[in-house]
């Protein structure tokens, strides 16, 4: 994916030429929007009233309201790119070798949102702007795995504290290889993968709930070995994000503390997959591979109109299941066929988690139209 520039368009901007637009939230939760939009039209009409009484004299206010000066400045943040769903393959060559950076940069992750900066991770070079999330890495059980952490390679990726590098899947003592670097420095480390699964790597530097709740977490996956062979992988990471005080500020610590989420995405950026579904082959065996990082709900990952034949979480097997439950910095993967043409949504069965952008949808080569309206 291409490491795409900054723009001084402001909020609700629609995306760059030849991506696609920022997804519009989907409002499932029709009575609410209508209280809301209720709510709206008499804060409207409050302000309306209020400012007729200021300039007819009677308010005992002032003109500074209506100053320019006091109107907020557009936000520069980065175009809304969509995060290409299908599982990266395995590095080629005797050792994987991974460079990763840091990036904090400023970016929106839900379309009805302001722009806040995110934390992230870039890898080899691969930086997912326009979104909160951040690049997996693969590689299969017993692989030699030699990682490079460069905390902000330049200018350009805007660090200005020190972060760390934690890799779940790294059987190595964490106070040397994990350690906090200032902005600029790197370290090194080098292990062999030898338990497979869907690993979590994150900054681990206090407080450690802030860098996680600012983006700072990717997806690690060791591959069995002797895996079938599926005809499609793909990979979904599921995050939190805590919208700060102002537009393209950091994240809110009392937020996270408080463990209140503004959205809550996959792949970093609320309903994008609604909006641009996954397109896929019905009969095909399609396997999944999702990360929750969390940093505090449990997500339970369903696919609409699919059963899993077969999933395995932190070691455990099995199926049939209807859901997988990933607790924070749980990750797995889920084994299923599409049986029929249409739209296949996947959700956070945890509906408030939904409700803040937890879903997304597959769609057959050879869906009716319209198969998506009614999700």
């Amino acid at each position: 994916m291409s490491d795409h520039g900054r723009t001084t368009t402001p909020p609700g901007a629609p995306g760059e030429a030849g991506s696609p637009a920022p997804p519009r939230r989907r409002r499932r939760l029709s009575g609410v929007a209508v209280i809301g939009i209720v709510c709206l039209l008499g804060a409207t009409a409050s302000v309306v009233w209020a400012l007729s009484l200021d300039q007819g004299g009677h308010g005992g206010g002032t003109a500074a309201a209506l100053d320019a000066r006091a109107t907020p400045k557009p936000v520069a943040y980065e175009r809304y790119h969509r995060p290409d769903p299908t599982l990266p393959a395995v590095p080629v060559g005797r050792v994987k070798r991974f460079r990763v950076d840091v990036l904090m940069h400023s970016t929106k992750v839900a379309a009805d949102h302001p722009p806040l900066r995110v934390w992230s991770f870039g890898v080899n070079g691969r930086l997912m702007r326009g979104t909160g999330v951040s690049p997996p890495m693969v590689v299969e059980q017993g692989d030699t795995v030699d990682v490079t952490f460069v905390n902000g390679s330049s200018a350009a990726m805007h660090v200005t504290m020190p972060h760390s590098l934690d890799l779940h899947a790294a059987e190595v003592p964490p106070n040397v290889a994990f350690k906090t670097i200032a902005p600029g420095a790197r370290t090194h480390v080098r292990f062999v993968a030898r338990n497979p699964g869907v690993f979590m790597y994150h900054c681990a530097s206090a407080p450690m709930v802030y860098h996680l709740g600012a983006g700072m977490a990717g997806m690690f996956v060791v591959k069995p070995r002797n895996l079938p062979k599926a005809d499609r992988e793909l990979w979904l990471v599921q995050q939190e994000y805590f919208l700060g005080k102002t537009p393209g500020a950091d994240p809110s610590y009392d937020k996270m503390l408080a463990e209140k989420p503004d959205v809550i995405a996959f792949n970093g950026y609320a309903d994008q997959y609604m909006e641009h579904p996954i397109h896929v082959r019905a009969g095909e065996r399609i396997r999944m591979y999702v990360l929750n990082p969390g940093p505090t709900h449990t997500s339970s990952f369903h696919v609409i109109g699919a059963i899993f034949d077969r999933f395995s979480s932190e070691g455990v097997t099995g199926g049939p299941a209807q859901v997988m439950t990933l607790a924070p910095s749980t990750g797995g993967w889920v084994d299923f066929t599409l049986r029929g043409e249409g739209a296949f949504p996947f959700v956070d069965h945890n509906f408030a988690s939904m409700a803040k952008g937890a879903m997304g949808a597959m769609l057959t080569a050879r869906a009716p139209r319209g198969a998506l309206n009614g999700f």
